[in-house]
């Protein structure tokens, strides 16, 4: 079943399978996984697993059922026979991305003790907090890999908000931010919204959310309704003490590379009209869910539900979302600086001796 404990959006953070064993445990070494050479059938049978899940659980019956046709249809051809595990896993998630695009759906290796590293070939994540700093005189900038929601990274968020709460302006670098949970959301909202004050929608299949429980947990900030057929929450901005945060200017930095529950933020703060993104579009990877089991080799980054505006009811699935002031991101952060009111001179050096940790911007691969 899906771990009850995934969250919102959750796109990389390594989140153990069922059964998992502890934390500590070295995860194996990905290469030495993938080189693994196929048993007889075994592609098969991983591929008619998969096909079996994605149409129990996936987030659109229609495309999990044309995902499905697709694969037993390959699987029968022998298109799963032959090769390394690695390279199976990789044939499938191609094979899924060629017939619909999802911008989580992705097969993985796995052991008995949860998928390989984080996601991305089991490269390890960048510091959850890469920069957190006054960058400027009444200017806050924090720059985020992930929102991992540990009670530890949690109250690292909740510290900054309270350290910078005499900001005038408050930058979010989001533009390598990969994805994650709720928690650290729910601690800076408080400290930007005046008013109780709904920002985003997710809505699941009522049969999903009845047999695995709530992928969100339970919060305060959110409300749960459920339908005949479906269970939306709406996730609500909570306001906190009254600081000078609740008057003051907020810049998101987005990219191609801003994914997820970073999305989440984004629209979160461009519908309630409290930020401005500057940069260029999102990632558009929309729907939230987390790793399903496949075997004890393989698992499956299952999509189960969908996020959405909730004044227009559309999501940013393979479309991101479009920023306020649109420029290369490269240089976002030197716009929002000088909009924060920075000489232009200056924001260029401040820029300068900010590196983040990855690419702002992802180029564009050509298709195969």
């Amino acid at each position: 079943m899906i771990r009850k404990a995934l969250l919102a959006a959750l796109l990389v953070t390594c989140v153990a399978l069922p059964g998992s064993a502890s934390a500590q445990t070295p995860a194996p070494d990905a290469a030495t996984l993938g080189a693994i050479q196929l048993a007889p059938n075994e592609g098969r049978a991983v591929a008619e697993k998969l096909a079996s899940e994605l149409t129990k659980n996936f987030v659109s019956p229609a495309n999990a059922r044309d995902y499905a046709a697709m694969l037993r249809a390959n699987a029968a051809a022998g298109r799963y026979d032959k090769g390394t595990r690695g390279e199976l896993a990789k044939r499938l998630t191609e094979d899924m991305l060629a017939v619909h695009k999802d911008g989580h759906l992705h097969v993985e290796l796995a052991t008995a003790d949860g998928p390989v590293g984080g996601r991305i070939g089991g490269k390890p994540l960048p510091p959850e907090i890469q920069a957190a700093k006054w960058i400027a005189s009444g200017v806050a900038y924090i720059r985020p890999s992930v929102f991992r929601s540990s009670a530890e990274e949690v109250a690292a968020f909740k510290a900054f908000m309270e350290d910078h709460k005499d900001a005038s302006t408050i930058i979010f670098d989001l533009r390598n931010h990969h994805g994650g949970r709720l928690g650290e959301m729910d601690v800076m909202f408080p400290y930007l919204f005046a008013e109780k004050t709904p920002l985003v929608k997710m809505e699941m299949a009522r049969a999903i959310f009845e047999e695995n429980g709530s992928p969100f947990g339970e919060s305060p900030t959110l409300v749960v309704e459920k339908g005949a057929d479906k269970v939306t929450s709406t996730h609500f901005a909570i306001p906190g003490p009254d600081t000078a945060l609740r008057k003051a200017q907020v810049l998101l930095l987005t990219s191609n590379a801003t994914a997820s529950a970073a999305e989440h933020f984004s629209l979160a703060m461009k519908t309630s009209g409290r930020g401005t993104l500057i940069g260029e579009a999102t990632a558009g990877a929309n729907h939230f869910g987390g790793p399903l089991e496949l075997n004890e080799n393989f698992a499956v980054w299952m999509p189960i539900g969908r996020s959405y505006n909730p004044r227009t009811g559309e999501d940013w699935e393979g479309a991101g979302i479009q920023p306020d002031i649109a420029v290369d991101p490269r240089r976002a952060l030197v716009t929002a600086l000088e909009k924060a009111g920075v000489p232009h001179a200056e924001a260029v050096r401040l820029d300068a001796g900010e590196v983040p940790a990855e690419p702002v911007h992802k180029e564009k691969v050509s298709a195969r």
